[in-house]
C-alpha cells in the first residue's frame, strides 16, 4: 500500500492524506499526473512531486531505509505488500525477561521460504547474526519492539536496525486482535503440533536447561521447534493484519 499512501511527505498527516483520496488522487502516478492539486500551491506541488520520485526511485531500489526515515513507525505495515519478498520474521528465546542479566538462547530468523536458528555455543555469533539480517529490507516481529529487537542490541552492538520494522503485537491490535501471539493464532484458527501445543516462554526457560545442564538433545531439538513455529506463524498473521489494515484504512476511497 505504500504507492497510495502520502504520509511520508513532508507536511503531509493522516488528514491530509485521506484528503487526496477523496479528491481522486489515490496513489502516487495520480499525484504526479494532476498539474494542479485544490490546497496545494503550484511552488509547493512541484517540491513534493520531488519528493514522490525520490520515494519512487528508493522502492524500485528496495532501498527500505528511505522509508524507515520518513514513514512514522506505526505506518510501517503500509510497507508489507512490496517487501513481503525481502522481509524476515524474528523471534528470540532467552533464559529470562532481562537483557541485563539473562541471554539469549535461539534466534529464529525466517524469510517466508526457509528458518533459520542460531544456537548459542552452536552457531549464535554476531558476525554470522549480522549478515544474515543484512539480507531483508524489512523485519517483522511479535513484541519486538520491546523485546526481542533491544535484547539482541544488548548482546550484538553490531547489529543494525536501521530498516523499517512491523510489530505485530501492536499492529494486530488496530484491527480489534489483541493478546499474545499464542491467543491471536487461536483466533485466526493457526494450529500447533501437539509437542509444542501449549507451551510457552517458561517451558523454553527450563527446556534449554536441560540442554544446558545435561545435554538432553530432545530438549534442544523441542525448543528449536517451539522456536520454529513461533517465528514461522508470524507469516499468516503479517498477512491477515496488512489486507485488514488495507482494507479499513483505504477500501473507502477505491471506486
Amino acid at each position: 500500500m505504500i504507492r497510495q499512501s502520502f504520509i511520508f511527505l513532508d507536511g503531509i498527516g493522516t488528514v491530509r492524506e485521506r484528503s487526496l483520496w477523496k479528491k481522486g488522487i489515490l496513489d502516487w502516478k495520480d499525484f504526479l499526473e494532476s498539474k494542479k492539486i485544490k490546497g496545494i500551491p503550484e511552488k509547493r506541488k512541484s517540491i513534493l512531486d520531488r519528493e514522490i520520485e525520490e520515494a519512487d526511485f528508493n522502492l524500485s531500489h528496495l532501498a527500505s531505509s528511505f522509508f524507515f526515515r520518513r514513514l512514522p513507525g506505526r505506518e510501517h505495515w503500509r510497507l508489507f505488500s512490496e517487501f513481503r519478498e525481502h522481509a524476515c520474521f524474528i523471534d528470540i528465546e532467552t533464559t529470562g525477561l532481562s537483557a541485563e542479566r539473562n541471554d539469549i538462547t535461539v534466534v529464529g530468523v525466517y524469510n517466508g521460504r526457509e528458518y533459520k536458528s542460531f544456537i548459542r555455543g552452536i552457531n549464535l555469533e554476531e558476525e554470522s547474526l549480522k549478515r544474515e539480517l543484512e539480507k531483508y529490507s524489512l523485519i517483522i516481529t511479535f513484541y519486538g519492539s520491546a523485546f526481542d529487537i533491544p535484547f539482541l542490541i544488548k548482546k550484538f552492538p553490531t547489529l543494525s536496525f536501521e530498516k523499517p520494522h512491523i510489530d505485530l503485537c501492536f499492529t494486530s491490535r488496530r484491527i480489534g486482535l489483541s493478546g499474545g501471539l499464542k491467543k491471536i493464532e487461536e483466533d485466526l484458527g493457526l494450529e500447533r503440533e501437539d509437542d509444542i501445543k501449549g507451551m510457552s516462554g517458561f517451558d523454553a526457560v527450563r527446556l534449554w536447561k536441560k540442554w544446558e545442564v545435561y545435554r538432553n538433545r530432545r530438549a534442544l531439538e523441542t525448543l528449536v521447534e517451539y522456536n520454529r513455529i513461533d517465528v514461522k506463524n508470524l507469516s499468516p498473521i503479517a498477512e491477515h493484519v496488512y489486507d485488514r489494515l488495507k482494507k479499513a484504512v483505504f477500501a473507502d476511497f477505491i471506486v
